[in-house]
């Protein structure tokens, strides 16, 4: 089982994977715990995605990679 991400102390700047296997970079965080905004730094199943900005649930969020 894989750790739960604590979203509140995701900081701007922080990179995260997600379970759609895709890095992202955080942009915004409203600090609620359930989402952030970031912006795709690579997506494998859709690479025109790169570069735009989505929202990230919690449940999206595998890991913290810096």
């Amino acid at each position: 089982m894989a750790d739960v991400v604590n979203l509140k102390t995701l900081v701007e700047g922080a990179k995260i994977s997600t379970t759609a296997g895709a890095t992202v970079e955080i942009v915004e965080n409203p600090k609620d715990g359930v989402w952030v905004f970031g912006k795709y730094v690579i997506n494998p199943d859709d690479p025109s995605l790169v570069g735009t900005e989505d929202m990230f649930f919690a449940a999206d969020i595998v890991e913290v990679l810096t």
